[in-house]
């Protein structure tokens, strides 16, 4: 009863803190010189990873309040 909605939040929290870095990390890239196509790749998986997990979470609570 208690892991289910702190599941829930942790999930929330994760994906945007998922999605905050892969933008960063996109921006750094895109500002920066001399930058490693690492850094974009890492960023836009990240920011996949935050838009699916965001996705999901969404989903999670919808279910669980219906």
């Amino acid at each position: 009863m208690f892991w289910s909605p702190m599941s829930l939040l942790l999930k929330q929290i994760l994906s945007a803190f998922s999605l905050l870095v892969g933008l960063i990390l996109c921006l750094s890239w895109f500002y920066w010189k001399d930058s490693d196509l690492w850094l974009l790749l890492a960023g836009s998986l990240l920011t996949l990873l935050g838009i699916v997990g965001t996705v999901f979470a969404i989903q999670q609570a919808a279910e669980e309040n219906e």
